[in-house]
């Protein structure tokens, strides 16, 4: 759980190609990380192995395990929608956790998950979306996501203002008698 300092990545990089080669780069560095086939020596890229490693944690996040590392991770992410911050169009620039390591987590995962879909739901959540701003700031209202409210199409633009009132009346009101009943 320690970071992993961007010059902790270069020099160790450089440390190992300049063992590699006994000097100077022979080749593109990129290119010796390629397969034998590929006319590569299969090298390891230290920069990505050190992010899969990080993004490997985002597994032990979702599971069912709990653990006091879990709920810091939760309580760092409380203001932000908690776990619902990894589903989320979020800036790293706009968080402000006080932990390093989960912030490189956030940080990579935040360039790695528009490679993995090319569906890109994180873009229509409303909450925590970079680019849907209240005074320059992205917005979670914990009230409105306990509603249901996730997308711009849970906002129902389909109704009229009175019949979109009703509606969020009538959810208010079975939440307030919900949490009267302690459901």
């Amino acid at each position: 759980m320690l970071p992993t300092p961007n010059k902790f990545i270069k020099d160790l990089n450089q440390f190992i190609f300049k063992f590699l080669w006994n000097g100077k780069d022979k080749i593109r560095r990129i290119s010796a990380i390629n397969n034998y086939e590929e006319g590569g020596v299969k090298m390891i890229d230290v920069e990505s192995m050190i992010k899969s490693l990080r993004l490997a944690w985002r597994k032990r996040i979702f599971s069912t395990n709990a653990g006091t590392w879990k709920n810091y991770l939760t309580h760092l992410l409380k203001e932000s929608g908690g776990l619902l911050l990894f589903c989320c169009n979020y800036d790293v620039k706009d968080l402000s956790i006080n932990s390093q390591f989960y912030m490189e987590l956030l940080l990579w995962w935040s360039k790695f998950r528009d490679h993995l879909s090319t569906k890109e739901d994180w873009h229509v959540i409303i909450w925590n979306n970079q680019v849907i701003r209240i005074n320059n700031k992205p917005v979670f209202y914990r009230k409105y996501y306990s509603f249901g409210i996730q997308t711009v199409d849970d906002l129902r633009f389909d109704l009229s203002n009175t019949e979109s009132y009703e509606l969020i009346a009538k959810s208010i009101e079975k939440t307030n008698f919900l949490e009267w009943a302690g459901l």
